[in-house]
């Protein structure tokens, strides 16, 4: 069935093209709109895509003509038209013409001949089924010899990534493509699918395997005008991409086209509905000389977790490709920080970012191992788990978190997912608590501010408590005395300072809320068994 829009202003003159095109075409058309003018027939086309469409040239608003002239630009794909008129004047057909109408008839000839209309409709219909025929045959033509390159190129890369007996062959598969191995400008493009953006699982290999033919089209499509390009589709939803600027000049250091890999992630969450994490490469002069660290950083188990989105000098891919180990001090360290942020009642989402920013901040910079990072936010998430009662719910929930931990492609995802994974937790666990929301902001005010020296009358009479009513609202809340707390509070701030900032110990002190350095240096001492100095220097040891 052939889908039908009638445009036409004239009621009597619509009417009759109606009784026309029902009478003739049963099973072969069907009218699937009918509209008074252009505009209100360019809301139709867009609502029903009929394949072809009848229309007068002359209406009130916006013209036939018009209509087809927006179709036309509007990247949807023209229908065939065929175009009605009562003048005779040339200038219209001549501008039917230029939009590719593929009829041009007179009314009154139409009227004088009720098969006239359907005839030539029925004509074209079968041309358009023809074309659509012709054109299916060529798109799967095309989609084969597509799957068979995307094949060859993918063995080449792989079999250069394992043997260094075959990197000649895929070095000569760049010159033959125009890119330059020895010198001039490449650039390259490291991508990878958002596995939480996914409608299937990573493991699905047929389903992904559409999805990667899907991605290779998009980045050739854009890369087309760039330059030479290769696109190869890897394991678990990875691409790699190189290209040669089209006017590069050998010897002749430039950055990448602005905003390409932007671009890149864009399209993918238009065309494909799917977001992507991506890295764009720079590379120096001789890439033959640097595949060593090229194969490093595309076979790299977690590429993006610190760094996406970004362009990525030569010098920095061997950071980006390597990790540290993640020492125990500081794993504990992060662990307690971590349990307390959640716990901790009515936490400000400001306060909760800072300890995210700290710990993302001190783990790039150390390249700490995203498995350690993965496994201390597991296990700050079971130790919570644990004070809940045993249920078939927990269960699943710490099940269904380590799964999703598995999938976290970056360090942001981890954090995330393991306070959405805290949340649902809540819920199971219930409301226990009756907090006091008096209490709870003067703990949020210490968490946002350790340097002002809060004394304990002091804030009870600023809300009009009791002191022994302040200490046990405060104790219930927190699960601890209020000196307690605080020192606890400042003790923890004071490492975190330690061993993360250049500041000296009597400005840590003093930024605390420490009156003075002797009385920070004993307490420190009294919880710690060493002084801020010592314990700063063991740790950088230990480094």
């Amino acid at each position: 069935m052939v889908k039908v829009l009638l445009v036409e202003d004239e009621i009597p003159a619509r009417t009759v093209f109606r009784q026309m095109i029902e009478a003739y075409g049963d099973g072969m058309f069907t009218l699937v709109g009918e509209a008074e003018d252009g505009g209100e027939g360019l809301d139709l086309f867009r609502q029903h895509k009929p394949q072809l469409i009848v229309t007068d040239i002359t209406m009130p608003g916006m013209s036939g003509l018009d209509m087809l002239h927006e179709i036309e630009h509007s990247g949807e794909g023209m229908p065939q038209a065929v175009i009605l008129t009562s003048h005779k004047d040339f200038h219209y057909a001549q501008q039917a013409i230029q939009l590719k109408a593929a009829a041009y008839l007179i009314k009154d000839d139409c009227l004088s001949d009720p098969e006239l209309l359907p005839r030539t409709m029925e004509g074209l219909a079968r041309q358009a089924v023809s074309q659509d025929e012709s054109r299916e045959k060529q798109l799967q033509l095309e989609q084969k010899v597509r799957a068979s390159e995307m094949e060859i190129e993918r063995s080449t890369f792989l079999n250069m990534l394992r043997s260094p007996d075959d990197e000649a062959a895929w070095l000569q598969s760049l010159e033959a493509a125009q890119i330059p191995v020895r010198s001039g400008r490449v650039h390259a493009l490291l991508l990878e699918l958002d596995r939480s953006s996914l409608r299937f699982s990573i493991d699905q290999q047929e389903e992904l395997k559409l999805w990667q033919f899907a991605g290779v089209n998009v980045l050739k499509e854009l890369l087309g005008d760039r330059g030479p390009n290769k696109v190869i589709a890897l394991d678990k939803g990875r691409f790699f991409a190189i290209y040669a600027p089209v006017g590069g000049v050998a010897h002749t250091p430039a950055p990448p086209a602005p905003a390409l890999l932007e671009h890149i992630v864009q399209a993918f969450t238009l065309y494909l509905k799917m977001s992507a994490l991506g890295l764009e490469l720079s590379f120096g002069q001789g890439l033959g000389a640097q595949l060593p660290e090229l194969k490093k950083l595309v076979t790299a188990a977690y590429p993006f977790f610190y760094r996406s989105q970004t362009v990525v000098a030569r010098t920095d891919w061997a950071e980006i490709a390597g990790f540290q180990h993640m020492p125990e001090h500081f794993s504990r360290l992060w662990v307690k920080i971590l349990k307390q942020a959640l716990l901790e009642p009515l936490r400000s989402a400001a306060a909760l970012e800072q300890e995210r920013s700290s710990f993302f901040r001190q783990a790039m910079e150390q390249r700490w191992d995203p498995e350690q990072i993965k496994s201390l936010y597991l296990r700050v998430f079971l130790d919570i788990s644990h004070f809940t009662a045993d249920s078939e719910d927990v269960a699943d929930l710490e099940a269904a978190f380590r799964k999703k931990l598995e999938q976290c492609q970056t360090f942001h995802d981890v954090h995330d997912t393991t306070f959405l994974f805290f949340r649902r937790l809540q819920g199971l666990q219930g409301d226990g608590k009756t907090i006091d929301a008096s209490i709870s902001r003067m703990i949020q005010r210490m968490h946002e501010d350790l340097s002002y020296p809060y004394k304990l009358e002091e804030l009870a009479e600023s809300i009009n408590y009791s002191v022994p009513y302040f200490s046990s609202m405060f104790k219930k809340t927190t699960g601890e005395s209020f000196v307690q707390y605080v020192t606890r509070l400042r003790v923890e701030k004071a490492k975190l300072l330690l061993l993360t900032t250049d500041k000296k110990t009597f400005e840590i002190a003093e930024s605390i809320g420490f009156e003075n350095y002797r009385s920070f240096n004993r307490i420190f001492k009294k919880e710690t068994g060493v002084t801020p100095s010592d314990f700063r220097r063991m740790h950088q040891e230990q480094l």
